[in-house]
């Protein structure tokens, strides 16, 4: 497996277009170390990311709006098995509205024997009555067997509200369907946005991955696909492979550095995003849920590149389709035809096979100011020439 360094895309293009151009001092062209640019926000193996064992699959127990919670039973962290008790209603205020349901029932079924009573008495009415009395009579009991159907619909619904609260009364203590960890109590119900969340929220023991948090800097440098090494913070000898599903650009948050130290709120003006990632293990023997380790990139037993890479947009390309860049040599500087290799998309850096080393220089491409054998200086552009010597 090819392992390659990756570029903080951010960083990169500050100092290509902002610092390199070939911008000139006293005629020289200014040319940048390729060392330097590779290693801008590189990751490689050795560079290590805090992680933590999490579970796959996540269970949300929602609680009855319409209830009142008596006690919670368990609290944010606790591990739980199947069939524990989480928290409890309200037992006297349940049953109030189940009694009270029951009177409204009772009182349906009442009201239906008396429309039947009616019923049976206008029919008999109806029967020795002649003429227009004997339509009135009609008229009488069609309208109260409308009346008698809409009861039996309502004692039909009364009947479900009643059995619901029954059984609400016999399972007043909800209990966790899963064994794991609880991680979440809403007491609100709501996040900071007012998005509706569960009450409770368990992370499932038995099917675990890793969560690994990845900085703004560091962006692109792990991809879905990368293989990772996952170290006890313990032991440094104990580790375990796995590779990357996801990375979750979508769901940045967000870190103000000096929080950590002087418990200050974040500053969206200082903070910087975080993006998680997500590693399914070969093998998660010996891992507990919950457990803080470290994740690096794994080298495998393949052979390990060391090519350089670089913004793309220092490579020029020649009426043939061969490709160079404006390098330094003794001082002056010269095309230096170069082979790429792999190209990364996302942040738009090449591998550099064969043509340059981290110990060369080079310049950012100018028409009017790259030539064969104009001087080259390593001292950084004033920002007024940097700014007038960007791309032509």
């Amino acid at each position: 497996m090819n392992i390659k360094k990756w570029f903080a895309l951010p960083l990169a293009l500050s100092l290509v277009m902002g610092l390199s151009g070939c911008g000139s001092s006293e005629n020289a062209v200014y040319v940048q170390s390729v060392k330097e640019l590779s290693s801008i926000g590189a990751i490689a193996p050795g560079d290590r990311f805090p992680g933590m064992v999490v579970s796959e699959n996540v269970t949300e127990i929602e609680k009855d709006g319409d209830k009142t919670i008596a006690e919670v039973l368990v609290k944010e962290g606790d591990d739980v098995t199947e069939g524990q008790s989480l928290f409890s209603y309200d037992m006297e205020q349940l049953q109030l509205t189940l009694d009270k349901q029951r009177l409204e029932k009772e009182q349906l079924i009442a009201t239906i024997e008396n429309y039947k009573r009616q019923i049976e008495d206008l029919e008999k009415a109806e029967k020795k009555a002649k003429g227009n009395n004997k339509l009135q009579y009609t008229i009488q009991i069609q309208s109260t067997q409308i009346d008698l159907k809409e009861a039996e619909l309502n004692l039909q619904a009364k009947e479900k509200e009643v059995a619901q609260s029954e059984d609400v009364m016999n399972h007043a203590t909800v209990t966790s369907p899963v064994t794991g960890r609880v991680t979440a109590i809403n007491e609100n119900g709501t996040d900071n946005y007012g998005n509706p969340l569960p009450y409770i929220t368990i992370q499932q023991a038995g099917s675990f991955r890793i969560k690994g948090t990845l900085g703004e800097l560091q962006r692109g440098g792990i991809m879905e696909g990368s293989r990772m090494k996952i170290v006890s913070r313990t032991d440094s000898n104990t580790y375990w492979l796995g590779t990357v599903t996801l990375v979750d650009y979508e769901s940045p948050s967000q870190e103000d550095p000096n929080a950590m130290y002087y418990g200050n709120s974040v500053d969206p003006m200082s903070a910087s995003s975080k993006y998680p990632f997500y590693v399914d293990l070969d093998s998660s023997d010996g891992l507990l849920l919950g457990q803080h380790v470290y994740l690096e990139l794994d080298a495998g037993e393949e052979e390990q590149t060391n090519y350089p890479s670089v913004s793309n947009m220092f490579i020029c390309y020649d009426e043939d389709g061969s490709t160079y860049v404006w390098a330094e040599k003794s001082g002056k500087l010269q095309k230096q035809p170069v082979t790429l290799g792999e190209y990364n998309m996302m942040l738009d850096t090449i591998e550099i096979v064969e043509g340059l080393t981290e110990d060369d220089y080079i310049a950012f491409p100018n028409e009017e100011l790259c030539v064969e054998g104009a001087p080259t200086t390593r001292n950084e552009p004033a920002p007024d020439e940097g700014a007038e010597s960007g791309v032509q």
